[in-house]
């Protein structure tokens, strides 16, 4: 049989793996940090390129794909990757003048073509031939060497980890759970089988653009057209918006309007914004509307001494500010999006957002099966992955509706099927994270951490999650920070960024500043606030309060009255985080209210 073209052009194993380190290495760096169109951009040729599918780089596939441009994009009135292109090539060079000067390996985009290039770079800094490429086959099913258990990388082949799964298939699955009693059931489908045939579908599919519906909004913001001055602090301040929003790319598509374009093609929200001069001040409004009924949604004004220059860090921060408020998992976007959308994939990635606000098993099982019933229909939709990996670590953790098999191995597969398909993604690297985190591999769980705050900076569920971390395993002087980043920048944040401030704050003896965030958590009965509430009231002396907290966490967490030490350790407490729960908790009044 013939090899295409594009089969014979995709980039051998240990090629691909040097190409993508060198890639994570100039995401990673300050001029495309701030820059997501321009790392988009990258990630987008350079993961085709690997794949062997250099033909498709053409202007407008770029446009579509990468930039999220609609089907109906007209590349001769529309230069947006004509220009990207240019920025790119600058950034680059930019990039290899400064952090990149000793980088082995350099990617290039010549100009005439979008096609990436690779050049091996020699100690004497000259360039070298690359090892011979193998040709790989689009076989999915071809023998790859397998996963290691704790993987140290996330630039892994679909082939590799698909070998895992086909060998998890013949392996007996460990009962996990034994303890707590079932019913006798018919027997049920391998759970493994049916996701790997999703991740083999979604590997056809990833080329092409998800049917599954992100939440579209349009940027509009205008100035006075006879004030130069301000019209530039306009043009910059809508430029730092738009990025700062694109960063939530799991949950929001944006853009602004192009020249001569209908303002509300394919839009689902437009945010307008207006700024006139007051004196030495600017006066700013702004409404977020629906363009299906035309609902003012949300409307926002201020006024700020006018900024000196473009690049003045306060037009930065009011930009992330705003953006914040707009794009986070429970900002002002989602909110409306969540009850005015009934029957779309996003209702299913809401509901698995809002999982860890209650911990409730019903609640996990809807989302699961809302999610798994979206990738049924639509393999490739890259955030229903990512939620999907997250709701398995907690089937680990919670022991929330467990299926047959080892969650921690169908939770690595989501999350890297969520990075293959959008490495550009916070929210696949925060699911790495809480999968590398369970599975005991701390270092490379703290690794992926940073990945998605590179992504994404301004994600306060990233930030809490990440902190988050620290705190369990008992470094909470590294976490606390982070913590109350998030704790600050998301007005409707979920209980458990606030238990982990304060047990961050308690753990260091910051009494006052822990009642702060319990006083948040007190009327939340999810299974961490419950803990949270009788760590808090023992500190009182407040026995009947701890006693009825206890009682109703054994209630909402039975492994916790079964066992409490390993209910701990499976949600990813250090021994010795353990230890200094359990000893404020007091072995009395945890032997009272039945605990274990």
């Amino acid at each position: 049989m013939v090899e295409s073209s594009q089969d014979t052009d995709r980039l051998a194993d240990p090629e691909a793996v040097a190409v993508r380190e060198a890639l994570e290495r100039i995401l990673a760096s300050d001029a495309f940090r701030s820059a997501p169109q321009l790392s988009a951009f990258l990630n987008f040729i350079v993961e085709r390129r690997i794949e062997g599918r250099s033909a498709e780089l053409k202007g407008y596939t770029i446009a579509v794909e990468a930039f999220g441009r609609p089907a109906d994009f007209d590349p001769q009135s529309d230069p947006i990757v004509r220009v990207e292109a240019g920025r790119l090539r600058k950034a680059l060079g930019q990039y290899y003048q400064g952090d990149g000067a000793d980088d082995p390996i350099r990617i290039s985009m010549p100009v005439g073509a979008y096609v990436p290039v690779f050049e091996h770079l020699g100690a004497d800094g000259a360039v070298v031939e690359p090892a011979p490429e193998r040709a790989v086959s689009g076989d999915a099913g071809a023998l790859q060497p397998p996963i290691p258990e704790r993987p140290s990388r996330h630039g892994f082949r679909l082939g590799h980890w698909l070998a895992v799964l086909g060998l998890a298939l013949v392996i007996v699955p460990l009962a996990t759970w034994h303890y707590l009693p079932r019913r006798e059931t018919a027997p049920q489908p391998d759970p493994l089988i049916r996701q790997a045939q999703l991740i083999e579908e979604a590997a056809r599919r990833a080329g092409s653009s998800a049917s599954a519906h992100l939440p579209m909004v349009v940027v509009s913001l205008s100035g006075a057209a006879d004030d130069p001055e301000l019209a530039g602090l306009v043009q910059a301040f809508t430029r730092l918006l738009v990025d700062a929003l694109a960063r939530f790319d799991d949950l929001v598509t944006v853009r602004t309007p192009a020249a001569g374009a209908d303002l509300y093609s394919g839009a689902d929200y437009v945010f307008e914004m207006n700024a006139t001069r007051q004196g030495g001040a600017t006066e700013g409004f702004g409404r977020l509307r629906s363009v299906k009924d035309g609902r003012v949604v949300w409307t926002t004004s201020a006024v700020q001494t006018l900024p000196k220059g473009e690049d003045a860090p306060e037009l930065r921060e009011i930009a992330r500010r705003l953006a914040v408020r707009l794009g986070e998992p429970f900002g002002i976007i989602h909110a409306d999006y969540r009850q005015a959308t009934t029957a779309s994939p996003m209702r299913c990635v809401f509901q698995a957002l809002n999982i860890r606000r209650t911990m409730r098993a019903e609640d996990h099982l809807a989302a699961r099966n809302c999610l798994e019933g979206v990738l049924e229909r639509d393999p490739a939709f890259h955030p229903a992955w990512s939620q999907l990996a997250l709701l398995t670590v907690d089937e680990y953790t919670a022991g929330l509706n467990p299926l047959p098999g080892s969650p921690l191995d169908r939770a690595l597969s989501a999350a890297l099927t969520a990075v293959r398909l959008a490495p550009s993604s916070a929210r696949a690297q925060q699911a790495m994270m809480d999968v590398y985190f369970a599975r005991g591999a701390h270092e490379d769980a703290f690794r992926a951490g940073r990945a998605a705050l590179v992504r994404n900076p301004y994600d306060p569920d990233i930030m809490a999650d990440f902190g988050a971390r620290y705190v369990q395993i008992g470094r909470p002087t590294e976490g606390l920070p982070l913590l109350q980043r998030a704790v600050a920048s998301s007005s409707g944040r979920p209980a458990w960024y606030d238990f982990y401030a304060f047990l961050a704050e308690h753990l260091l003896g910051n009494d006052k500043r822990a009642d702060a965030h319990a006083a948040i958590f007190v009327a939340d009965d999810s299974p961490l606030s419950l803990l949270g509430r009788a760590l808090h009231l023992a500190g009182k002396h407040d026995e009947p309060g701890v006693s009825a907290a206890l009682r109703r966490l054994t209630r909402a967490a039975p492994l916790f009255a079964l066992d409490a030490r390993l209910y701990l350790s499976r949600m990813g407490f250090s021994e010795a985080v353990i230890d200094r729960i359990m000893a404020d908790l007091g072995p009395r009044r945890l032997e009272a209210s039945g605990v274990h």
